[in-house]
């Protein structure tokens, strides 16, 4: 093999490298709760819901055991964040997402469900990374027996950092965000049948600029996200950002799958 075409190998080998080496990077964004009576969901959601959280079977120790594992090492992350850590974070979180994925969607083991909650919502305020709130959707969704409670669902549905906001989760609900320049804004959210679609209005006494993220989960076919006749960059696994003065009245369309 000519040496040339030994370096420009060796080159693409490098580049795709330092690709997947920039995926796997830890981007902290340390995203917050909002106060729980700031968040409004509506009854329907909240049939989803379990009435509050359920206490860990014995059997459970090994996999409770796990999870407090990766959670010392967030708290790690949050003092000191090295990509090396976030990726061993990563690879005892992928262990977990495969043993919760094969557990029957009627199991009863609702315990080992929040605490797998927790986890994901614990990782979702502190990357934004998508993969979290689609594991958080399912579990909203998909299961069942509910799992997530109303203050676990508050506590990520909506989340923010100043005035970024983080549209976590798709679910007919409302946010009142107190703006750091002053004034209240409200977000409401009104989703189509499990969150396949929602638009989103608000609700201000006056123009606000906020930087809104809305998660697109991965499942995502052709996602579009628009303003009137504006169209905004929505790809599957990807947040959807909206930087603009929103003022009283204004409404997002989000369609996941066309």
């Amino acid at each position: 093999m000519k040496p040339i075409r030994i370096f420009a190998i060796a080159g693409i080998m490098l580049l795709l490298y330092s690709c997947v080496n920039q995926n796997n990077g830890l981007n902290v964004i340390n995203s917050e709760s909002f106060p729980y009576q700031s968040v409004v969901l509506d009854p329907i959601v909240n049939q989803r819901l379990a009435t509050d959280l359920i206490s860990e079977n014995p059997k459970e120790n090994s996999f409770v055991q796990k999870v407090g594992e990766i959670e010392n090492q967030v708290n790690q992350l949050k003092q000191n964040p090295t990509d090396n850590l976030w990726n061993s974070v990563l690879t005892s979180w992928s262990e977990l997402e495969k043993e919760m994925a094969a557990v029957p969607e009627d199991s009863t083991q609702t315990a080992k469900f929040q605490k797998w909650a927790e986890l994901n919502i614990l990782l979702l305020k502190l990357s934004g990374e998508v993969r979290f709130g689609d594991e958080l959707e399912n579990l909203h969704y998909k299961r069942q027996l509910p799992v997530l409670t109303e203050r676990q669902l508050k506590s990520v549905i909506y989340t923010h950092v100043d005035d970024q906001i983080f549209l976590n989760i798709l679910a007919s609900s409302s946010v009142t965000h107190h703006h750091t320049t002053g004034g209240k804004v409200r977000l409401i959210q009104q989703t189509g049948q499990k969150g396949s679609g929602m638009i989103l209005r608000v609700e201000s006494g006056d123009v606000r600029y906020m930087d809104v993220f809305i998660r697109i989960p991965s499942w995502a076919v052709n996602p579009t996200v628009t303003h009137g006749n504006v169209k905004y960059v929505a790809r599957p696994g990807e947040y959807c950002e909206i930087p603009r003065k929103w003022k009283n009245g204004d409404e997002i369309n989000v369609s996941l799958v066309n």
